[in-house]
């Protein structure tokens, strides 16, 4: 079963995960990539990079940001997006970037990441999907039959 989840859940939902993947357009081609992040409750995004990378050219775009969960022994999952504008932040003018700073947004990738961008939200989806266990009802791919 395929449920929308309010823009409560998402943002909930959002605030669960520290990987999610930004997706963005350079030189007219679509790019997807992960980063670690922080949110905050109104949803606004926050991600480190490092000078002379793509994601360091997002800023001023509009982006698409992306956190899911799955669970495959349930065969069950959930994603959420964020859709807003980039920008560099600069930490000592914008105090809500700050606080999530402050929480101590671990990056994974190795090397300093001295530059910050956010993603303020203009729109939040998100949904859910379950699985019934009534396979009559399962239109799609099943291990080994492929169609």
């Amino acid at each position: 079963m395929l449920e929308r989840l309010s823009e409560l859940e998402c943002i909930s939902r959002l605030g669960t995960g520290c990987v999610g993947r930004v997706g963005f357009i350079v030189d007219g081609k679509p790019e997807v990539l992960p980063v670690n992040y922080a949110c905050d409750a109104t949803g606004l995004v926050v991600f480190r990079t490092v000078s002379g990378t793509l994601l360091s050219l997002v800023d001023g775009q509009f982006v698409v940001f992306e956190v899911d969960g799955i669970d495959e022994t349930a065969q069950a999952g959930w994603s959420v997006c964020v859709h807003g504008g980039a920008q560099e932040v600069f930490l000592a003018t914008a105090s809500t970037a700050q606080k999530l700073a402050d929480r101590g947004l671990i990056s994974w990738a190795p090397g300093p990441r001295d530059r910050w961008f956010s993603i303020t939200p203009l729109v939040i989806t998100g949904r859910r999907i379950s699985f019934t266990g009534d396979v009559t009802k399962f239109e799609g791919w099943f291990e080994g039959i492929v169609s």
